[in-house]
């Protein structure tokens, strides 16, 4: 009997890889989340080198600082604003359809990272 069940765990395995059972990143766009704290962020868009992030209404009135590199959580590129620290606020209004949206971010950074109260709540990597 014990025998019969190893044997049907190491079939499975062959037939499902480990890989199979691991969650796969959500990706939006060019963009796969590798960090994503859903209590805050409930979705991305991204239009061409546009990035948008819905946030959940209790961070409404929070701003986010958006960084952004082309190597991972290291050499931080100065945005236009000249720091490396691009404070972006949330769309209150209900034009354009966007109300909940962080700003607009214009960017082809291979990583996008957006904190807020100091946390880290979203990390994009391109990966397209």
């Amino acid at each position: 009997m014990k025998k019969t069940v190893v044997m049907i765990g190491v079939a499975i395995l062959f037939l499902f890889p480990l890989s199979a059972f691991a969650q796969q990143s959500p990706t939006y766009g060019p963009y796969a989340a590798i960090g994503i704290d859903k209590a805050v962020v409930e979705d991305v868009l991204v239009q061409g080198n546009d990035i948008y992030v819905k946030v959940s209404p209790s961070y409404w009135q929070s701003e986010f600082i958006v960084k952004g590199s082309l190597k991972n959580k290291e050499m931080y590129w100065t945005w236009a604003n000249g720091t490396k620290e691009m404070p972006v606020k949330v769309y209150q209004s209900q034009s354009k359809n966007m109300q909940g949206y962080t700003y607009r971010i214009n960017t082809n950074a291979k990583f996008v990272e957006y904190w807020t109260g100091g946390k880290l709540v979203l990390h994009l990597e391109k990966v397209k």
